[in-house]
């Protein structure tokens, strides 16, 4: 009988011969690498869009004004529409050609103006602007600076120039003055009187030359408000249209 060691060794030779070449299976090995790294490289791009966000948030805070907020219990300010259609509604403005036809203001209220004097310069430029302001009680006028106070030049209620916040015909642009406060005191008996320097600008085609060659034909309108009053203080805001203003005052336009 065959020792135990010799049948062994035929049993390893015979399936020695019937074995196959030793192989792996290549292809799962190496798509198993490439998806480990693909979650290796989605990581990585999902850390590098958290960071990006982060600091775009942190940057539009601080481009947004006030900072960012240490108040951990701070409530978030409102959301602006998103969207294909979301927009956001600019004031309609002061456009040449658009009617104004809101009528002068009658003394309602503590504060009261008139446009004091609407004198001619020289032909080929604005009038000479100057308003006087009156109060029931003393107060103190909160309002822009004088050049900011919104005129009117105005045929047959139709806007033919003015300023500092006109548009010309078919304009869209956002308008808007600087809100820097100036002030002043009024009391009864002791009015308040300020020029209101020039207001150059006209609708094209028209001209100085052709106002000055038929000045009653043009009026002047001087618009002013919202107004606020505080008691001692009364703060005069700036006029922006549709809303009509608190305070309207219109003289004629004299040569």
């Amino acid at each position: 009988m065959p020792s135990d060691d010799r049948l062994l060794r035929e049993r390893l030779e015979t399936l020695a011969d019937g074995a196959t070449p030793p192989s792996f299976a290549g292809d799962r090995v190496v798509a198993r690498v490439r998806r480990r790294r693909g979650l290796l490289v989605a990581g990585t791009a999902a850390a590098s869009i958290m960071a990006v966000s982060l600091a775009t948030v942190a940057i539009a805070g601080m481009v947004g004004g006030g900072g960012p907020s240490t108040d951990s219990g701070a409530t978030p300010g409102p959301s602006l529409p998103t969207g294909p259609t979301a927009s956001i509604q600019e004031p309609a403005g002061y456009v040449c050609g658009d009617r104004y036809d809101q009528p002068a203001t009658p003394p309602v209220g503590v504060l009261s103006a008139q446009l004091s004097s609407v004198a001619k310069v020289d032909a080929d430029s604005g009038p000479a602007l100057t308003v006087t302001f009156a109060a029931t009680r003393a107060v103190h006028v909160a309002a822009s600076p004088p050049s900011y106070l919104q005129v009117l030049y105005l045929r047959n209620d139709v806007i033919v120039g003015g300023g500092p916040m006109v548009n010309r015909a078919g304009g869209t642009e956002a308008q808007a003055v600087d809100a820097v406060r100036d002030g002043f005191d009024v009391a009864p008996g002791k009015p308040h009187t300020q020029g209101l320097g020039p207001r150059e600008t006209l609708c094209p085609p028209v001209t100085w030359p052709d106002v000055w060659a038929a000045p009653d034909r043009y009026e002047v309108a001087l618009v002013l408000g919202p107004i606020e009053d505080h008691g001692e203080e009364v703060a005069l805001g700036v006029p922006l249209p549709p809303a009509a203003a608190s305070l309207v005052v219109r003289a004629p336009l004299t040569g």
